[in-house]
């Protein structure tokens, strides 16, 4: 085995290792005589450790744990933030040469810009024209497809001309059924 070392060795002590792993450990154990030692001086460490006693703490250290975890979350906060820190003379440096030079690159190739968006623009405006005749064209018809079916004839209207007294005749009725409804929904069984 190659890769044999104590990390693998505490692993097969523990059974975390896979089938496979387990297997070429186990056949390296029993090729290596060295191997053995080293895991014999674990498993005395181990026992040896297991045996001491358990030793409880005078202290109690959370408090000062969890202080001492929340001021380091804030100072790396802090610094992630880029609050702490303000960028060194150099970079504000670059940056203006950068700017300096874009704009005398600009400045070299202003009239080059100029002259192509005129170009530009003259093709996009006469695309752009022909596009929404043909998208206007295309509405029109469309439109006049819709509203020929409004045109139809107009179907009767349905009026109910009733006396007062039969509607109130039915809203009685309704009011009745409504409240009867009702008495049977919040009935318990």
């Amino acid at each position: 085995m190659d890769k044999f070392n104590d990390e693998l060795l505490q692993e097969y002590l523990d059974g975390t290792l896979d089938d496979e792993t387990r297997r070429a450990v186990e056949a390296h154990l029993a090729r290596s005589p060295e191997a053995r030692a080293q895991l014999a001086e674990l498993q005395a460490l181990f026992a040896s450790l297991e045996a001491l006693p358990e030793l409880p703490l005078t202290t109690d250290l959370s408090v000062a744990v969890v202080t001492a975890i929340g001021r380091e979350t804030a100072a790396s906060t802090t610094l992630s933030a880029g609050v702490a820190r303000p960028l060194p003379r150099w970079v504000w440096g670059l940056l203006l040469g950068q700017v300096a030079v874009a704009v005398l690159l600009l400045g070299r190739v202003w009239s080059a810009l100029v002259d192509w968006w005129g170009t530009g623009q003259a093709i996009a405006t006469d695309w752009l024209a022909t596009v929404q005749m043909s998208l206007l064209g295309w509405v029109n018809e469309f439109w006049l497809g819709v509203t020929a079916v409004w045109q139809q004839p107009t179907l009767p209207t349905l009026s109910i001309d009733l006396p007062t007294a039969q509607w109130a005749l039915l809203f009685g009725l309704a009011l009745v059924v409504w409240l009867a409804g009702n008495r049977l929904l919040f009935v318990n069984d």
